[in-house]
């Protein structure tokens, strides 16, 4: 089926989002930092690219991953699913939801909160993959 990269520092997360999606007959490949997200995405021929906000080495890495990504001719076609608990745990005042997208601060096709419903992840990765 499909090529889906992650990029979370949670194993767990990663473990989870790949049991969920690997049966459905995706093939999975992760990171766990957004150090060089481009070329790693790009090699793996992602076609989606499930992305966290928060890292222990910075805490808005990955919207800044995000911006990278959307920026590069490699990847910026590439729909970016930003899964992430920002607004249950992060240092951002107030919350973050699809009605925050831009091109420009928060660049991704979807934004959605941890925990999500396996059901929900997989009705997001079809929509986005279509």
């Amino acid at each position: 089926m499909s090529n889906i990269y992650i990029v979370d520092d949670d194993q767990d997360i990663i473990d989870a989002v790949t049991m969920i999606l690997e049966p459905q007959g995706h093939k999975i490949s992760y990171q766990t930092n957004p150090k060089d997200i481009i070329e790693k995405a790009s090699d793996f021929h992602a076609d989606l690219i499930i992305l966290d906000v928060i890292f222990p080495e910075e805490d808005d890495a990955g919207f800044k991953a995000a911006r990278t990504l959307k920026l590069d001719e490699k990847t910026k076609e590439i729909p970016i699913l930003m899964l992430s608990a920002v607004n249950e745990k992060g240092p951002y005042a107030g919350t973050f939801s699809n009605k925050d997208r831009d091109a420009i601060y928060l660049p991704v096709d979807q934004f959605a909160e941890k925990p999500l419903a396996p059901d929900k992840l997989l009705s997001l990765v079809g929509e986005m993959l279509q």
